[in-house]
């Protein structure tokens, strides 16, 4: 038996913070669409645990004290009649030579009895590169190019304000330092059906799956590292950093991961400085490698030799609004153009006209996702109808007269990047003012504006290769300064393992850099600064390299973003434009407020019903300073408040006493818990706003 025919999916799975011991399971298909024709149900809502496909709906976001659940990844193992040496994507396999893997499920002659599951998390932000926010500098990947490296945050533990060291790497490795400043547990197992939850927190033995002795292995003597090892003096607003999370599985011994509890600490007692970067600061995010051992009932185990990833990232505020460019559209560019994913795509560097992208699977999504942001942002009644109008778009419209291609930013030409008048009409990545459809996406609308394209779906993905996509799909891609769930480093070739078509491994994966839990003490750290973008090629990541280059902590960027000025700005622009309209909501109505107006969107004067998210006690501000509209002035408040925000959902998702079900075609906020009365609030204004003061750069 080819010991290859296993792998784990998602390759790269999602868990999101909460302050509750409960949680859901991440979304499984994709926000605001169909999965299939038989689906009634539309995409994106999370799952209830403990079920394959019953959805949440309103009430099940907070438990019965009112905190905010947690996200758990699932994942799961198929296995391929794999016949041939040399893979394409997709496998386009017969149904049944995939077969997922459970718990009592039957290979041969021979039943599996256990799986074994092995994760290790860490959080690594504290002792990495900065973001750079100047537009003058490099930012993003650009930094590290030509062997440059950004500066380092914390250049001294002690002193916020010290210059940066000479030799950035060296210091970043040094153990003492990587001691104080990682957050690191170590490896955690679980197995069986069922189990009980295991911690990742420093009470809790670290252990692994040794394949050479076919048996788990305790390691008391795990260097493990919390913040309240290294400092005495830490502040911590709502609790120490005391977990990354926990694991556990579920009926059928799949795995479940959840993350921390969406805290952040600082020592020194420094106050919070930045939007992205903040030194003497830790919070809760965390990632890791996911391995997976199958027993069977003759005593003998195979290794799931395709490993996956776990991230653990911000809540998510508005699960059923797809992005512009979700995280899977930018990664599958890059692994077309760089990773030979696709030949019948793209080759020899250009895509190829012969290609005939599908409609609903390369071009409704795009559609849709226009229409869905309008739901999250302050929009005037023009550019209301307008987004609609692009969701409403279906296979048998003439692109011609839809108006769309000559709308939308052209990646390929930079003079567009600095030109406001395309769509999509929000900010950009590192050192571009607005954000652009990548190649490949732009490429599917020329196609369809061509009137090259097949109507329907090629439905070609197999349920691995489809978990793999969708769980991408419901995540934000750029705009990556940073972004919320991973950030401008997926784009990079050196992040995964390349031999993806002849390794038997697959796309999208990974690579990780090889551990060994032997021979250690307690003192001396196991992880390193490790993956260093450009600079430490194909060597593997380490638990706590994906999440690194996030904001720090992650809620002064959640916070700050909900509209600014572009960085770079455009001369003479003084309008604000909004981060990430799809995750962080920014302008919303409100379900039981649009309830109580009979259902509808705007008051009898023609105004839109809408507040912002973040809203009440401490966000007021001088009305006219719109550039500090619908955020916190003192961003330790979004430490204190994050899990007190609503979540938009859509209308027949809601539950009768929070205002539903409403509208199906309505995607309106429930479940906030700010406290409005207590303190004035600004009244929602349409787009355009206009800032009248120097920018606040995010």
């Amino acid at each position: 038996m080819n010991k290859y025919n296993y792998r784990i999916h998602p390759s790269i799975g999602i868990a999101r913070v909460g302050n509750s011991d409960e949680y859901y399971l991440g979304p499984e298909t994709v926000a605001g669409l169909k999965q299939n024709s038989s689906d009634t149900q539309t995409g994106g809502l999370p799952i209830k645990p403990n079920s394959e496909s019953t959805t949440i709906t309103s009430s099940d976001l907070r438990d019965a004290n009112g905190a905010f659940k947690k996200q758990a990844a699932r994942f799961k193992i198929y296995q391929y009649a794999l016949e041939s040496s040399q893979e394409t994507y997709p496998m386009d396999l017969p149904i049944q030579d995939v077969q997922e893997i459970k718990v009592g499920s039957v290979i041969g002659n021979k039943t599996v009895t256990n799986i074994i599951w092995t994760v290790h998390v860490a959080n690594k932000k504290a002792n990495t590169f900065v973001l750079v926010e100047d537009p003058t500098q490099p930012e993003g990947i650009s930094g590290y190019e030509n062997n440059q490296l950004p500066p380092i945050r914390n250049a001294d533990i002690n002193d916020p304000n010290a210059p940066q060291p000479s030799d950035k790497v060296a210091v970043l490795n040094d153990p003492s330092r990587v001691k104080k400043l990682t957050i690191d547990p170590g490896p955690r197992v679980v197995d069986g059906t069922n189990s009980v939850s295991i911690n990742f927190d420093n009470q809790t033995v670290a252990s692994y799956f040794d394949v050479s002795q076919s048996k788990v292995v305790s390691i008391p003597d795990y260097p493990m590292s919390f913040p309240q090892d290294s400092f005495d003096d830490l502040d911590c607003p709502t609790g120490a950093i005391d977990t990354l999370g926990e694991i556990q599985t579920d009926q059928f011994g799949r795995l479940l991961v959840t993350g921390g509890k969406g805290r952040a600490c600082s020592w020194g007692q420094h106050k919070l400085t930045g939007d992205v970067n903040n030194n003497q600061w830790f919070d809760d995010a965390s990632d890791g490698p996911v391995t997976a051992v199958l027993e069977f009932d003759d005593g003998t185990y195979e290794e799931v030799d395709a490993g996956a990833w776990v991230t653990t990232t911000d809540p998510s505020y508005a699960p059923q609004t797809l992005n512009i460019v979700p995280l899977f559209d930018d990664i599958y560019n890059s692994w077309v153009q760089q990773l030979d994913l696709s030949p019948n795509l793209y080759a020899n560097g250009a895509y190829l006209d012969s290609f005939t992208p599908y409609f609903d699977d390369n071009l409704d999504p795009i559609f849709k996702s226009v229409a869905l942001q309008r739901w999250n942002i302050n929009l005037n009644s023009y550019g209301i109808s307008a987004h609609d109008n692009v969701g409403e778009i279906t296979a048998n419209d003439d692109p011609t007269q839809t108006g769309v291609f000559s709308r939308v930013r052209n990646p390929n030409i930079s003079s567009q990047f600095g030109e406001g008048g395309y769509m999509p009409l929000a900010l950009g990545d590192a050192n571009e003012s607005f954000l652009a459809v990548t190649d490949t996406q732009y490429f599917y609308i020329n196609q369809w504006n061509n009137k090259q394209y097949n109507p329907g779906t090629e439905n070609k993905l197999n349920p691995g290769e489809l978990l793999d996509k969708n769980i991408l799909m419901n995540c934000l891609g750029g705009r990556f300064s940073p972004g919320i769930d991973l950030t401008f480093i997926v784009r990079q070739p050196d992040l995964y393992i390349k031999d993806w078509a002849t390794s038997g491994q697959g796309p999208f994966r990974i690579k990780p850099y090889p551990l060994s839990y032997n021979n250690l003490n307690s003192e001396t750290p196991l992880l390193t600064e490790g993956y260093i973008p450009l600079h430490t090629g194909n060597v593997g990541l380490e638990p706590g390299d994906l999440s690194k280059f996030m904001a720090i902590p992650w809620h002064t960027d959640y916070n700050s973003c909900a509209t600014h000025l572009p960085s770079p700005n455009p001369t003479g622009n003084t309008n604000l434009f909004w981060s990430w309209p799809a995750q962080r909501p920014v302008a919303v109505y409100v379900a039981t407020e649009v309830a109580a107006n009979g259902g509808k969107l705007t008051t009898s004067d023609g105004q839109e019903l809408q507040k912002w998210s973040v809203r009440g006690k401490g966000t007021s501000t001088n009305k006219s300073v719109a550039q500090d509209w619908g955020r916190y002035q003192e961003s330790l408040n979004m430490i204190k408040n994050w899990q007190d925000i609503g979540v938009v959902m859509q209308g027949d998702s809601i539950d009768p006493e929070q205002g539903g079900p409403a509208d199906a075609s309505y995607y309106l906020e429930v479940s906030s818990l700010l406290k409005e009365g207590e303190d004035p609030t600004n009244a929602v204004e349409p787009y355009p706003n206009i800032n009248n003061s120097l920018p606040k750069q995010s």
